[in-house]
């Protein structure tokens, strides 16, 4: 199986053009014709993964984020991306990302963060372009639970031992989630009836203006609201192997979040 072959089955089954306007995805560097034996999954395509995925002696690496989001100038390697896409070409290491096209699917990345919460999905907060896609994804506790006990299971079922809460819902049963930013999405949870929005980020003005709000907001943190869905990306590759009789490898890469707490 080849770079390409996996590229085109990823634009069947998350479909480029489902991603946001200003987003880059796709294959970002790399020779589409290489034969492909083994893949690494990472969230990001940062050095520590790109240095995983070549000991592993991988042909793609596919990620969540995209090494590139505008034109570049020039590629040098005393530019930090310079240097990651330098080392990758080096070494013929392609490079696949699906963005926000893989948070706009149905099994996409707000999915996986509900079904890591024990919730079944019910529906989509923010629709997109085709039906059954869009940003955020809600379903319903088995009843109700008060604002201490819903934070409490936030932590315990995500892994997480700190996060930020505002708002003044004390009784919570409708949940939607977002992976990564999602502060565009409480106008439409406040719209919905959603009790609670568990979400990787809010930036400090949303916070400011919706701190008030009928509504209790959760923020996890990015990467820990986002890294879920990397078992699903592992399976789905691994599945296409098996489908396509061909032997292949898929390594997952599970870096910690950047971020160090004191």
């Amino acid at each position: 199986m080849k770079v390409k072959d996996i590229v085109t089955y990823f634009e069947k089954n998350v479909p480029f053009d489902l991603a946001a306007s200003w987003d880059n995805v796709g294959l970002q560097c790399g020779d589409e014709e290489v034969e492909v034996e083994r893949v690494v999954v990472a969230l990001d395509p940062s050095e520590a993964a790109i240095n995983f995925a070549l000991e592993q002696k991988a042909q793609l690496l596919v990620t969540h984020h995209p090494l590139i989001f505008s034109p570049l100038k020039k590629i040098v390697s005393s530019e930090p991306i310079g240097s990651l896409l330098i080392k990758m070409i080096k070494h013929n290491l392609s490079l696949l990302a699906l963005h926000t096209n893989l948070d706009s699917i149905k099994e996409g990345v707000s999915a996986a963060l509900l079904e890591q919460l024990g919730i079944k999905g019910e529906g989509v907060i923010q629709p997109g372009k085709l039906p059954e896609t869009g940003f955020g994804y809600w379903g319903n506790l088995e009843q109700a639970l008060n604002r201490d006990e819903f934070v409490r299971l936030v932590k315990e079922q995500l892994k997480v031992s700190l996060v930020k809460v505002l708002g003044k819902k004390e009784r919570v049963q409708k949940i939607g989630v977002c992976g990564g930013s999602g502060a565009d999405l409480i106008p439409l949870c406040l719209k919905q009836g959603i009790d609670a929005l568990v979400l990787g980020e809010i930036k400090y003005h949303p916070a400011r203006l919706f701190e008030n709000a009928p509504l209790l907001i959760i923020e996890i943190g990015h990467y820990e609201s986002e890294r879920f869905i990397l078992p699903r990306l592992q399976e789905w590759l691994e599945i296409l192997f098996q489908q396509r009789g061909e032997r292949g490898e898929v390594f997952l890469f599970e870096e910690v979040s950047p971020y160090k707490y004191f």
